[in-house]
């Protein structure tokens, strides 16, 4: 397979990974109470939404790639900013371990996937063929 091909398959992964997840956090108050967290459920509702429009966003932008490459780009900083509050908050909520241990790797290992394809691709970080007037 070539890597624009991998690349698009990756998007739509993600994509669907972060629709099921944005459900799922619509529904986490249960989950919180059931462990025992006070929780106000219009926050996990707001970043269930969020990241379900942010699914939504990467499977789209997996029709042209190159054009909506800043979707990517936002996603994988939102990704790496998500894996430093995640391990921030092992220290504060062991509770979630397990679930931490799961999606951490996977946000790690797809942002990283993601930019090597993007660089390869030539989508991101280009090499100028300027040539200078000698």
């Amino acid at each position: 397979m070539n890597s624009h091909k991998n690349l698009k398959i990756l998007l739509i992964l993600g994509g669907v990974v972060e629709i099921v997840i944005g459900l799922l956090f619509m529904v986490l108050d249960f989950y919180f109470k059931h462990v025992g967290l006070e929780n106000i459920p219009i926050f996990t509702q707001m970043a269930g939404a969020f990241l379900f429009g942010y699914g939504i966003l990467l499977i789209y932008s997996s029709r042209d790639i190159e054009k909506y490459a800043i979707i990517s780009l936002v996603n994988i900083l939102i990704r790496i900013i998500m894996i430093i509050c995640g391990i921030l908050s092992l220290l504060i909520y062991p509770e979630f371990f397990i679930i931490l241990l799961i999606v951490l790797p996977y946000d790690l290992l797809w942002s990283i996937f993601v930019s090597i394809l993007l660089v390869k691709q030539g989508i991101i970080l280009k090499k100028n063929n300027i040539e200078v007037d000698k």
